[in-house]
């Protein structure tokens, strides 16, 4: 085995106990032989290994596992609830990756694009004016405004002509 490949593995999988009965063994063959090697691994246990098991177990303050309690008690309290159950149950369904809002997003985009540009342009048609026009002098006079009869109303002989083609 190469030095370099033993090295890495030394770093990684070797110290955690990962290997296959194969590969350990061949890493052990390798260490009998290279001197280098078993340097290396010396300097790998020193700072990598030791530290920890000399370390001991870490207990985090008071006040952290009281947080973590607290935590506990409001999801368990949230799930009982029909909110919570009903959040439970579409919570998987809300959890859409980010291509796909933004896929929606211009999909959505283009959509309001086109059906702006298909928007009937009644709006503007001579037509739309002219019943609108109607409409306007028909409440009038329904309102009791009289002077619309009087001739001053706009001349809505432009409008007939339009219409007329």
């Amino acid at each position: 085995m190469e030095c370099k490949k033993v090295q890495d593995r030394l770093i990684t999988e070797y110290v955690d106990k990962e290997l296959g009965s194969e590969e350990n063994a061949a890493i052990e063959r390798h260490l009998t032989t290279c001197s280098d090697c078993r340097e290396f691994f010396g300097a790998v246990q020193r700072n990598s290994v030791v530290p920890f098991k000399e370390s001991g177990e870490m207990q985090p303050d008071s006040a952290v596992w009281q947080r973590i309690q607290e935590k506990i008690e409001a999801e368990r309290s949230r799930s009982t609830d029909w909110f919570g159950k009903l959040a439970d149950a579409l919570g998987p369904l809300l959890r859409v990756p980010q291509p796909v809002f933004r896929v929606a997003f211009v999909t959505a985009l283009i959509l309001v694009v086109v059906v702006l540009a298909r928007w009937p342009s009644s709006y503007a048609d001579p037509v739309y004016g002219y019943i609108s026009e109607q409409m306007t002098f028909m409440s009038g006079l329904k309102a009791g405004n009289t002077d619309l009869l009087s001739g001053e109303a706009k001349d809505y002989s432009g409008g007939f002509e339009e219409i007329s083609g």
